[in-house]
């Protein structure tokens, strides 16, 4: 009897200990409370602040009427106050000089700052007044006269525009015929600023005031490289006399390195044409920067009735 309660007793402490040392596999894994953790703060991102770039201040008309010009035809240097300036110590010693209206304002030299350009005319005495057309750049916020170009005595002004570089003057000048007081030729006439140059890029005209006259050529584009001879192409709103137009070609100091001219295809003179013929640059050295000038001239006196031009590299 007490072999047998002893015998229950391992028994009992025996199936205790195998239980307590089943494999940790086999028992429910208890969650363990999660660990407390604190909030990571993260440092402040330094942001670097540029300064702006620098802009140039635009320039006024009041610091055109009141600037300092060398004038085109006199020569003479003058500070204009209100658009004006007026000398006159004596019949010998008369000067009058005033900025006419319009101004325009546009880049014409390609640095992002707005440029102008405006009318100048002198009178040095008598009855003439001669008109000359001023660029300015603008330097630093500062007006700086750069080129100019003399248009004639007393011409009409109609308009004056920068656009995409150019300078496009609407005008009324003096044809052969017309007396000095009375101008009635209409003319558009667009210079570029180069070298410190205007050069007169395109012409246009309204004899008459009829239709207008103009030449456009559409190949080679501006800045294209041709060697040996190349194809010009175009049109022209009203045919010339005969048919016939002319061109020179001018490296860019202005010397002549080449002239001719050429048929255009038409329905008839005084009807829209079209032309493609090709350039001969025989003679003309590769690395060359060429102007070609198209004209279309009067058959009566030779003046000019409409222009186009391109500048090119010769390969």
């Amino acid at each position: 009897m007490k072999s047998s309660r002893v015998l229950s007793v391992l028994s009992v402490l025996f199936l205790a200990v195998l239980a307590c040392n089943l494999p940790i596999g086999n028992m429910p894994t208890p969650e363990k409370p999660p660990k407390e953790t604190k909030p990571v703060v993260l440092p402040t991102p330094q942001i670097e602040t540029l300064a702006p770039l620098p802009t140039v201040s635009p320039l006024t008309v009041e610091m055109l009427k009141n600037g300092t010009y060398q004038l085109p035809e006199s020569k003479e240097t003058v500070t204009l106050v209100d658009g004006k300036f007026d000398r006159a110590e004596s019949n010998e010693n008369i000067l009058h000089v005033q900025l006419r209206d319009p101004i325009a304002f546009g880049d014409l030299n390609g640095d992002g700052a707005e440029d102008a350009a405006f009318f100048l005319s002198e009178n040095m005495g008598g009855t003439g007044f001669f008109v000359s057309l001023v660029a300015v750049l603008n330097e630093g916020g500062l007006p700086v006269q750069a080129a100019s170009r003399f248009i004639e005595d007393r011409p009409q002004i109609i308009g004056l525009m920068i656009t995409d570089g150019r300078i496009d003057a609407d005008l009324v000048i003096h044809g052969v015929d017309d007396p000095l007081c009375c101008p009635n030729f209409p003319v558009v006439e667009t210079f570029r600023y180069r070298d410190n140059q205007l050069i007169l890029r395109r012409f246009t005209s309204r004899p008459g005031g009829g239709d207008e006259r103009a030449i456009t050529i559409t190949g080679p584009a501006a800045g294209s490289a041709v060697s040996g001879s190349f194809q010009l192409a175009g049109t022209v709103t009203i045919s010339p006399f005969e048919n016939n137009l002319s061109y020179k070609i001018f490296d860019m100091s202005w010397t002549e390195l080449k002239a001719g001219s050429f048929l255009v295809d038409s329905a008839g003179m005084g009807t829209p044409g079209t032309f493609n013929v090709a350039i001969d640059l025989a003679g003309i050295a590769a690395g060359t920067v060429i102007r070609l000038e198209v004209y279309d001239l009067s058959p009566a006196d030779g003046s000019m009735l409409a222009m186009d031009s391109v500048v090119m590299t010769v390969g």
